[in-house]
């Protein structure tokens, strides 16, 4: 049987108990049919997850906490991911795919040649629908971690942002440019040759991969791009679309980490 699996923020978790948000209540009660003694799972989205039992129904769904089930670090190595806003939904297929590979963290970009910006009145249910998403992906996935989703922010500000990260990766079709893998290797050799001591728990790493529009950056972003540092390789020989690059990057850098 499938374990029953739900999302409670910390701030939410006081002592043996976890209260459950409004959505989860209602897929708790309405779309499981959960009783009173159910026996579920709860994750923090921080590492940590815990067994528990349905204690009460009204309202905000009550889970009385039984013990914790485990608590799960950080990678050595963390994929995050600057995703140029795209047209339309394609932004909620983005999210949902770099939950699924582990992403820590994403920030939803706005660039030159972009054809959407995130304003208005609607910004704010967007945001939230994305936030939902990525927490139901973490659900399904049985992903301790929800990623931390930033919000939009101007490409020439992320770079700002740079000695935040290990490395900076931005994908480019230019065939004259190193490629993607060879660049990833070299990243993984100096960090490992950062290690001293083997037995030692090495610092957390966190490598941002920085997705561009169906245009492309402009030749200003690029320029600034390379004066922050950042590594612009190719993914290879065909041009892939942004949802396409976003996926295959992250999943290429899990691989060569081994993460």
């Amino acid at each position: 049987m499938r374990e029953k699996r739900f999302f409670v923020s910390k701030e939410d978790i006081k002592g043996s108990s976890a209260l459950l948000s409004s959505d989860e209540s209602h897929h708790a009660r309405n779309v499981l049919r959960l009783k009173k003694g159910d026996s579920v799972i709860v994750f923090n989205g921080e590492g940590q997850e815990y067994e528990g039992k349905v204690a009460t129904l009204s309202g905000r769904v009550n889970i009385e906490l039984e013990k914790k089930r485990r608590t799960r670090v950080r990678e050595i190595v963390s994929v995050c991911l600057a995703q140029a806003l795209p047209k339309k939904k394609k932004m909620d297929f983005i999210i949902a795919k770099a939950c699924e590979l582990g992403v820590v963290e994403i920030y939803p970009l706005e660039t030159d040649r972009g054809s959407f910006k995130l304003t208005g009145p609607g910004a704010e249910r967007v945001q939230a629908r994305w936030q939902k998403i990525a927490v139901q992906t973490c659900k399904q996935s049985r992903l301790d971690w929800v990623p931390l989703l930033h919000k939009p922010v101007k490409f020439k500000d992320l770079l700002q942002k740079t000695k935040d990260y290990e490395a900076v990766l931005i994908p480019h079709p230019d065939q004259d440019l190193p490629k993607f893998a060879d660049v990833v290797a070299e990243i993984k050799s100096q960090i490992l040759a950062t290690r001293i001591n083997p037995n030692e728990q090495p610092p957390l790493r966190k490598i941002l991969l920085v997705i561009g529009p169906e245009g492309g950056f402009s030749d200003k972003e690029i320029d600034n791009a390379k004066q922050r540092g950042a590594h612009l390789v190719q993914l290879g020989d065909l041009v892939l679309k942004t949802e396409t690059a976003a996926v295959v990057g992250v999943a290429l850098v899990k691989y060569s980490f081994n993460l």
